[in-house]
């Protein structure tokens, strides 16, 4: 494991991009919107939240409205840090914006966590500590101890690190989610679907840096299709509701383009989208699924192709349209 110290510190999820997850101890109302903290030592975990990660949100006994302590959701972080753009104690301190907050159908609660998942979670922090080593003594940042009375038990402070192996053996922390940013994007186990693949939407990555890559290889994937049948490709995805130009002779074809990590069983569609495909004929859907990937520490990501696949003369069926969201005009 590649650690980065600085003192007592260790920055043991440096150059891991697996390690996206968070977890703040909430003792306010209200929670999911943002992260805020001042600028002070204690705090410095602020600066190593990158946009698309994931927050979750522990309610503590502290809270106002005595909840039981447990984690009740997680939002994804949706932009760098502010600084000083939010009070903490009435003192200026930083801000970070989250969005997407999703509530847990039940909250996972401490008991629950104890009884089911406690040696698990401390046996990632022993071999967590293990490997970062302390010599001095380091702080890992983990979100829980072990209580010599109790057991498992919240760590005092604000913000930690969550390591994706407690993600791993405790799935119940995260929202259920088809889609979006909480179904572990990144990295995901191998679990039920087409060849033990995980099965999720294309279109959608809460990362945005991975999302462009991924959509760019798609349209390379297509326009290298197109080409080796004889098309003159053009790429309009900037301008126009469908990705690709292609022609041939008299013959003028309109591409829509999706890509996914991994296996691909539904396609996200924006209205433009669907009503161009059924207005404008003939038009064309490419998918490329299993698109692998690999980011480097200076943050490049390098993709390798796909498997594509080609709907020609493609029309959006109404019976296999689902709606995910609704615009509603205020009276």
């Amino acid at each position: 494991m590649a650690v980065s110290t600085v003192g007592k510190k260790a920055r043991w999820w440096d150059g891991d991009a697996s390690q996206r997850y968070w977890m703040e101890v909430v003792h306010v109302e209200n929670y999911g919107q943002e992260l805020v903290a001042p600028e002070e030592s204690r705090h410095d975990r602020m600066h190593d939240v990158r946009v698309g990660d994931i927050v979750l949100h522990w309610v503590s006994k502290k809270n106002p409205k005595r909840l039981k302590p447990g984690v009740y959701g997680a939002s994804v972080v949706a932009g760098e840090l502010q600084p000083n753009a939010a009070t903490w104690d009435g003192k200026p301190a930083n801000r970070i914006p989250l969005t997407k907050y999703k509530a847990l159908r039940e909250p996972y609660l401490l008991p629950e966590l104890r009884a089911n998942h406690q040696e698990d979670i401390l046996g990632v922090l022993g071999r967590l500590t293990e490997d970062v080593g302390r010599r001095p003594k380091q702080n890992v940042y983990f979100p829980f101890n072990r209580h010599p009375t109790v057991g498992l038990k919240p760590n005092e402070g604000y913000l930690f690190k969550m390591p994706r192996q407690v993600i791993d053996a405790v799935p119940q922390l995260l929202p259920d989610s088809d889609w979006g940013g909480f179904d572990i994007p990144l990295v995901a186990p191998p679990v039920g679907g087409r060849n033990g693949v995980k099965q999720r939407y294309a279109g959608f990555c809460a990362d945005p840096l991975l999302k462009k890559a991924i959509e760019m290889q798609a349209v390379r994937q297509a326009i290298a299709h197109y080409e080796a049948v004889g098309y003159r490709v053009e790429d309009v995805g900037a301008y126009r509701p469908y990705d690709l130009l292609a022609k041939c002779g008299d013959e003028e074809r309109h591409v829509e383009v999706k890509g996914s990590q991994g296996y691909v069983q539904k396609v996200i569609l924006t209205r433009n989208e669907v009503t161009h495909a059924n207005d404008y004929g003939p038009t064309d859907l490419v998918v490329v699924a299993d698109i692998q990937w690999e980011r480097h520490l200076d943050g490049a990501i390098d993709t390798e192709d796909g498997v594509i696949s080609v709907y020609p003369d493609w029309r959006p069926s109404p019976e296999n349209l689902k709606p995910l969201s609704y615009e509603y005009f205020l009276d």
